[in-house]
């Protein structure tokens, strides 16, 4: 399987979804957003992975790459792909299928209980559990797009997940960080100097990576196996 992969930034990387993919046996086609590469105008992937970055769709000007990656997203869910949007990449799931992101009623930074709200998935029922704690950066959120079933929430942000049809999701939590990527996060993201009920410190969050990153890890992998599996990639070689 051909999987494309839109990073918006260097710091939001595919980081432990890496390992998993390769594991699985598939290609991965990545375009650098933050290295000027163009998004793709046709559907040349079996399956498509957006990751997270520091364009707010909220702020009043939008890079004209938004816009492009929004009508790529369409072609891929026109085709019958796999789609998953990861924090930035699920708001602009959400909004290219009508869907609008907004203001979070507070900022999410830090390790954060999700519970679910909906089974409608299979791939999300059999790979991840009811409740679990994730890693959290965001201050935005997106509405469920209209025909997507809303997965999970949290005590700070309503709408946690979607998914449409079984093979498009979008998550607004970092199931993909790994330690590398969370020590990126607190040392360069404007986020960090965020206030709220929902913001740890550098130090809460720090001390909280060997109770839950091993868990969260293991969650991304079975979801993953699900929602890319290696059988797939078989058929397809």
């Amino acid at each position: 399987m051909r999987i494309l992969m839109i990073q918006h930034s260097a710091a939001d990387s595919l980081a432990s979804a890496n390992s998993v993919i390769d594991a699985l046996g598939h290609e991965i086609v990545a375009v650098r957003v933050d290295r000027q590469q163009p998004i793709p105008v046709s559907v040349e992937c079996d399956a498509m992975i957006m990751l997270g970055g520091p364009f707010p769709l909220t702020a009043p000007h939008r890079p004209a790459w938004i816009a492009e990656e929004q009508d790529l997203i369409r072609k891929y869910v026109e085709s019958d792909r796999r789609i998953l949007g990861i924090c930035l990449g699920a708001q602009i799931l959400a909004s290219a299928l009508g869907a609008t992101v907004q203001r979070n009623q507070q900022p999410e930074l830090g390790w954060h209980e999700i519970r679910r709200t909906s089974r409608a998935s299979s791939l999300a029922n059999h790979g991840l559990p009811d409740q679990m704690t994730v890693f959290h950066w965001h201050q935005d959120t997106f509405d469920i797009p209209s025909g997507a079933d809303r997965l999970y929430e949290s005590s700070g942000c309503r709408n946690q997940a979607f998914s449409i049809d079984d093979r498009i999701f979008g998550l607004q939590f970092h199931l993909e960080a790994d330690a590398r990527t969370i020590r990126t996060f607190l040392a360069i993201s404007t986020h960090r100097k965020l206030l709220g009920n929902g913001v740890q410190n550098k130090a809460e969050i720090m001390a909280e990576i060997p109770q839950y990153l091993p868990e969260q890890i293991n969650h991304l992998r079975a979801f993953l196996s699900l929602l890319l599996p290696q059988q797939e990639a078989n058929q397809k070689g």
